[in-house]
């Protein structure tokens, strides 16, 4: 008999049909939105908003997959996947997109690397000045 090991894209949560939550909500398992979410959304794992699920969020996950409504931004560490029932009104921020023929995205998308704003924020060092050297300060 085999068994399967879950991992973080296993949906093994489910907020159904009818069910509204508003707030901050984190999960280490899959987790799958029918119902309405608004808040903040933080995550290792993998969220799907069903067809019928919407939610209005700031999310950082791994991985996203949209079926429903989707408005707020999104950061994604690994991709984001909007099939084509599924809507996003918002900025999306993530490695890699996957939009289907009849999906529908309103909003920015940013598939930059992570390190490149760092590394351009952080100027060349500069060598030191005469001003600041020791030579210099004695010469006054």
């Amino acid at each position: 008999m085999k068994f399967k090991k879950e991992t973080a894209d296993d949906v093994s949560s489910i907020l159904a049909e009818g069910v509204e939550m508003t707030g901050e909500m984190s999960f280490s398992q899959g987790l799958r939105v029918d119902g309405l979410v608004r808040g903040k959304i933080r995550s290792e794992a993998c969220l799907v908003v069903g067809p019928a699920g919407r939610v209005e969020a700031e999310i950082r996950i791994r991985r996203v997959s949209i079926n429903g409504e989707f408005r707020g931004v999104i950061h994604a560490s690994d991709r984001v996947e909007i099939h084509k029932e599924g809507r996003v009104y918002g900025d999306i921020f993530t490695p890699c997109l996957i939009i289907e023929a009849g999906a529908l995205f309103e909003g920015k998308c940013n598939m930059s690397e992570k390190d490149q704003a760092a590394t351009t924020a952080d100027p060349v060092a500069k060598p030191e000045s005469a001003e600041t050297t020791p030579a210099a300060e004695h010469a006054n």
